[in-house]
């Protein structure tokens, strides 16, 4: 089946070609794109979400699980990220119509880091209690904008329309998702090739149906391995917890973890996903909407044939059980600084049964 580009969507309240230049009537108040990412809130603490790395394009409203907040006025720090980037000037009011601020970085003990010094964004208030921005790519990465915690206000965004968090069960004994699928071929998924490039979040993806994951032609599946943050073309590289399935299992339910460090597998929890083994030695997997919790969530691919490196999910898990962090954390500098594969499998194969999750 040939291979398909996954569409890449915002929710996007509505769609326009017109530009504020071009057209004098043109409200971003009702024409902009939704950023319901509770990681940028002032109150999240992590140091890896790069805004530099998304495309940013037109207007945003912030939201955090659903209701209005805005950027920080003052001094912020948090935000999942190492350089907190706030509004250095206060928010407009309706009447001020479209208007031009100063963003600061907070970063290298500087409120506002030189790398923002000649940086501005526009803002307008709009009816309704909320605000929308026009964000361009931040000076420098590790950087991200920020949501202020403490203006949390009731929203009246409207979710008709939206992709809305569910597991998507199919119960049609009649469809088979084997023959059913979309190829997803996209190379940054790759969970043994480190990017280092973090724009690509998995829950502006409009996920729909069955997938089946390729890299670059060759099949592949989703990662049972712990891999490290900023792999797999996001900062939150998602993972299968537990194995894939056999042919005569059927159509299962699998839990999905997110990486935060190289030892931190299941940090964070995200979504269900359906799962089936196929004849012909491949998956077929129901990805749906990843917890909009975790910062830029990707799911992760990997071939069968990868090679020594690729450690086990569950085997991972039982080496920090039993050694604790640190032993995990030598053996991914075995992995990814010395290359000795051998090193890896020769502390895999002192267990003889694989760490099973309860």
């Amino acid at each position: 089946m040939p291979a398909l580009s996954l569409k890449i969507v915002a929710i996007v309240c509505m769609i326009t070609a017109s530009t504020t230049a071009a057209n004098p009537g043109y409200d971003p108040c009702s024409n902009y794109t939704v950023l319901d990412q509770p990681w940028r809130a002032t109150n999240e603490s992590w140091y890896y979400a790069c805004d530099q790395d998304f495309e940013w394009s037109g207007w945003y409203r912030l939201l955090y699980h659903g209701m209005n907040i805005r950027m920080p006025e003052v001094c912020s720090s948090g935000c999942s990220t190492d350089a907190a980037v706030w509004l250095n000037g206060s928010h407009p009011q309706i009447q001020d119509g479209i208007v031009t601020r100063q963003i600061c970085g907070n970063a290298g003990g500087s409120c506002c880091s030189s790398y923002f010094s000649t940086t501005s964004i526009r803002v307008k208030a709009c009816p309704g209690n909320f605000y929308v921005y026009e964000f361009i790519k931040p000076g420098n990465c590790f950087s991200a904008y920020c949501a202020d915690i403490t203006t949390l206000s009731p929203s009246n965004f409207s979710t008709t329309g939206v992709i809305t968090t569910e597991t998507n069960i199919t119960m049609d004994s009649s469809f088979d998702p084997c023959y059913n699928y979309t190829a997803l071929d996209n190379y940054w998924r790759n969970a043994n090739a480190r990017t280092y490039y973090q724009g690509h979040d998995d829950t502006f993806a409009e996920w729909k149906g069955w997938y089946r994951l390729y890299l670059q032609g060759q099949s592949a599946q989703m990662s049972e391995w712990c891999v490290s943050f900023t792999t797999c073309g996001g900062v939150t590289p998602l993972l299968l917890r537990g194995s894939h399935p056999q042919v005569g299992d059927g159509i299962v339910t699998r839990e999905v973890t997110g990486s935060r460090w190289s030892y931190s597998c299941n940090y964070y929890r995200s979504n269900p996903i359906q799962v089936k083994a196929c004849p012909g030695n491949y998956y077929v997997y129901k990805l749906v909407k990843p917890d909009i919790s975790i910062p830029v969530p990707s799911y992760c691919a990997g071939t069968k044939c990868q090679d020594a490196r690729n450690v086990s999910f569950q085997t991972g898990v039982a080496l920090t059980a039993l050694f604790g962090s640190m032993a995990l954390t030598h053996m991914w500098k075995m992995e990814w600084w010395s290359g000795k594969s051998v090193e890896v499998m020769a502390v895999i194969a002192a267990f003889s049964k694989p760490f099973q999750f309860k």
